[in-house]
């Protein structure tokens, strides 16, 4: 069993070291959405957030762990958030970072990323070849800084469930579940710990775009777990094409529920973030909101926490998603399970 007292440690000295470099996010509510759902409804708007997303927390923390500095290098690979925050955690801290993307990853991403000052390498086929291009640059000395699958990135991004856990405890809010989007796993198993930490009743809710759930099946499985290529979704920052082995271990302690949301689903709740909160999301940081819209009945009178993930989302499929529209929207596959 994975020791959660110690990751708890981890993620409270990973809130110290990283605190002057990232927003603390607020919690947020609706007063007409909380009537209309007959839900208790808050949001962790991590869209807020340094590069727009949850994901510069922990690759701040990996590399100020790490002692980076002037003369270091860093490798990491990404389809976009953990490019754009591990090229503003090298900012912070003076160094330098070559992030691999796949050359279907949003344009959007591409272009924050390389704008904070890191060279992007584009791959054709991703997730065949983002492993071999790593280990060539370890070779000549860079450090590989993993999107999910290791202890200071985990701590990093639980520093969003201890900020939840925290802000809770000040307003004297008990949450009865909270819904945090998992695909690597990182952010769930991190926040996950913390807000279990403070309040050992609340209910996980992990959430995983349809067709891609791999992390649901891997708990179910009780080891890890891949599928058959050629799923898609408009969630590209929800296709890893396994969890990761440490985040698993830990997940499976927490003992979650999992939903699955659809493109629907995701652009119905991007566009209900907007009108109810004026927050602007991307794909795969509303999917947690997501399954919580879809499913609000079985919610009725209680509080949920969500986890907002990211807004880094391009301005045509953020429109179309305010008119209600999926088709025509540039949807991810995956093509390998590797």
């Amino acid at each position: 069993m994975y020791d959660f007292g110690n990751l708890r440690d981890d993620i409270a000295a990973a809130a110290e070291r990283i605190r002057e470099f990232v927003v603390r996010t607020p919690l947020l509510e609706s007063v007409t959405l909380n009537d209309e759902l007959g839900v208790r409804l808050i949001v962790k708007p991590e869209n807020l957030q340094k590069t727009g997303s949850f994901k510069a927390r922990g690759a701040l923390n990996f590399l100020l762990r790490h002692g980076a500095s002037a003369g270091s290098s860093f490798v990491g690979y990404s389809s976009g958030n953990h490019a754009q925050g591990l090229a503003y955690a090298v900012r912070i801290c003076g160094s330098a970072a070559t992030v691999l993307m796949p050359k279907t990853a949003s344009p959007r991403k591409i272009e924050r990323t390389r704008a904070l000052g890191a060279t992007v390498e584009l791959l054709d086929d991703f997730f065949e070849t983002r492993q071999l291009r790593v280990n060539d640059l370890v070779s000549q000395g860079f450090v590989f800084v993993p999107p999910f699958d290791h202890d200071d990135i985990i701590a990093g991004q639980g520093t969003v469930g201890l900020e939840i856990a925290e802000q809770l405890n000040a307003r004297s809010i008990t949450p009865d579940f909270i819904a945090i989007p998992a695909s690597g796993g990182g952010l769930i198993a991190g926040s996950g710990v913390a807000v279990k930490a403070d309040f050992p009743e609340c209910a996980i809710v992990a959430v995983e775009p349809r067709g891609f759930d791999d992390f649901a099946r891997s708990i179910a499985a009780g080891e890890l777990q891949d599928f058959e290529p050629g799923e898609s979704t408009l969630c590209d920052g929800l296709m890893s094409p396994r969890p990761g082995l440490l985040p698993f271990k830990i997940v499976r302690g927490l003992r979650p529920s999992f939903e699955t949301v659809s493109d629907i689903d995701v652009t119905n709740a991007i566009r209900t973030l907007f009108d109810s909160f004026n927050l602007i999301a991307e794909p795969s940081g509303a999917a947690a909101f997501a399954s919580i819209l879809a499913r609000s009945s079985s919610f009725r009178g209680k509080t949920v926490v969500v986890v907002v993930s990211g807004g880094n989302v391009g301005s045509a499929l953020f429109t179309s998603a305010l008119e209600g529209a999926t088709a025509g929207n540039p949807t991810f596959k995956r093509k390998t399970t590797q």
